[in-house]
Parts: structure tokens; C-alpha cells; sequence
């Protein structure tokens, strides 16, 4: 089984060709030409939009994370109100997932905490229970993990991160590993939202494992690892 948490959205945020060092080179002095002219001619929104599609670009055809996560960092300086900073935030903590850069995540999941304290829109603060519940699962606070992930099933919309099948299997597995019998009855076997998703192989693993059926649950484990 793939844990690459932004694994499945590769296809929609990789390149869409094969770039050479001169071609990304060239693009930069593109963009870099665009955000100048903004400078002049335009106004702050027009600045920090030019800078986005340069930081865009070298996040997902470049794939340059290093030189991507300057560039987002200087939009987030140009962004104003609390939500359009957290979704420069939200770019940054994608790639510093990916990469297991745990302290970034840390500290960018902290700002983010205050931005949405600060007043950044619902969707944002939705989003971020699941960027923090994924951060948590890498450092192993699996009870916390699983209250957030649990928290945002029937109102998910954290995409960029992780699609919705793959985002109930760690809900359900946190849950088996840190809830109380209620909460896994509830919260999960008896969940409408979980049950319209749930493979049958997870449905068979965390059934069997709340009746403690163990014959089933071993068997359900080997299908999921298949």
C-alpha cells in the first residue's frame, strides 16, 4: 500500500511536460519579467498574483521545492486578510509534507492556527484540521490525529492533499488505534459517510475488530496490504 500522502495527486499537480534546465531557466525570466511589470504598472493583487504563477511553477513543472517555497513565502507577505494567506500556507505545507520536512509543517500548522483564529473563512479552517491530522499521524499523536480526521468526514474538501478514499482509510485506521469502543461505534461503523466509501476488505477489518473476530481481521489485513 502507497502512504505517500500527496502520491495520488501527482498526476494532476506534476508537470505537464518534460522541462530542460534552460527551458525552466527561460520560463523563470519570464515570470520574473511579469512580476516587474506588475510592479510598475499595476497594483498589490496583480504583484502577488504575478509571484503565485511564478511559485506555481516551480512547484509543479519545475519541481523545484526549495526555490517554490521562497517564492511562496514572499506571496504570503504580499497576501492580505487571514484566508488568502493560509491558502499560500496550505501550498508551502504540501510540499514540506512530501518531503517529511516535519519542522516546517510544525510551524506553518502553528501560523495557520492563528490565521484561522484571525479570522480565515470556514473552508480554510475545515482544510486545515486535515493538514494537522496528517501532520499528527506522522508524528504519531494518533488520538489527535484520529479526533481531526474524524471530525471533518462528512465536510471534507482537502483534495490537494489527498483524495476522499484514501483520506477515510487513515480516518478509520486512527480511529481503531485510538478511540474507545463508542467512539469507533459510532463514529465509524455506524457513520453514513464513512459507509458509502469504505472498502469492503476496511469494513471487514474494523468490524471484525470492534466484535473481536480475529480469524476475519487477519484476513482483512492481508486483503488491505494486497
Amino acid at each position: 500500500m502507497d502512504f505517500a500522502f500527496t502520491g495520488s495527486m501527482k498526476k494532476k499537480t506534476g508537470p505537464t511536460k518534460k522541462w530542460t534546465s534552460k527551458q525552466i531557466k527561460e520560463e523563470v525570466v519570464k515570470f520574473d519579467a511579469k512580476i516587474e511589470a506588475a510592479k510598475e504598472r499595476e497594483g498589490d493583487s496583480e504583484v502577488r498574483d504575478a509571484v503565485l504563477e511564478k511559485a506555481q511553477f516551480l512547484k509543479d513543472e519545475a519541481q523545484d521545492y526549495p526555490a517554490a517555497e521562497i517564492v511562496f513565502r514572499e506571496a504570503y507577505k504580499l497576501s492580505g486578510g487571514p484566508s488568502r494567506k493560509i491558502e499560500v500556507l496550505f501550498e508551502i505545507l504540501l510540499m514540506n509534507i512530501e518531503k517529511f520536512d516535519i519542522e516546517s509543517v510544525k510551524k506553518d500548522i502553528a501560523t495557520c492556527t492563528q490565521l484561522v483564529e484571525d479570522g480565515a473563512d470556514w473552508d480554510k479552517k475545515n482544510k486545515l484540521k486535515v493538514f494537522e491530522g496528517v501532520y499528527c499521524m506522522i508524528i504519531r499523536d494518533f488520538k489527535k490525529a484520529s479526533d481531526l480526521l474524524l471530525s471533518c468526514v462528512a465536510s471534507f474538501t482537502c483534495v490537494e492533499l489527498l483524495d476522499y478514499k484514501t483520506y477515510v482509510f487513515y480516518a478509520v485506521v486512527m480511529a481503531m488505534v485510538s478511540q474507545d469502543r463508542k467512539t469507533l461505534k459510532k463514529g465509524v461503523i455506524h457513520s453514513s459517510d464513512i459507509k458509502a466509501i469504505i472498502s469492503d476488505s476496511l469494513k471487514k477489518y474494523v468490524e471484525s475488530f470492534y466484535n473481536c473476530e480475529y480469524k476475519p481481521f487477519f484476513e482483512a489485513f492481508v486483503d488491505i496490504l494486497d
